[in-house]
């Protein structure tokens, strides 16, 4: 189910710096201005500090905003 919560686990690597590279490539939302469906790849690259976003979280979080404009 869509949620507008987001969460997080602890950084097992906290002490290092690297990258997490994030595709949602099945994105939809409605256009803003005409309503219709609307389709896009989010991209998210990221480098954690003491928590990383769960995955299943971000998609469920994503999705929350399928049906805005």
């Amino acid at each position: 189910k869509p949620s507008r919560d987001l969460e997080t686990f602890e950084n097992p690597n906290p002490e290092r710096d690297y990258t997490i590279h994030i595709e949602i490539p099945e994105f939809t939302c409605l256009c803003p201005r005409t309503g219709q469906p609307d389709f896009a790849t989010i991209k998210i690259d990221y480098v954690p500090d003491k928590e990383c976003i769960e995955l299943k979280s971000l998609k469920l979080y994503i999705w929350s905003y399928r049906n805005e404009g």
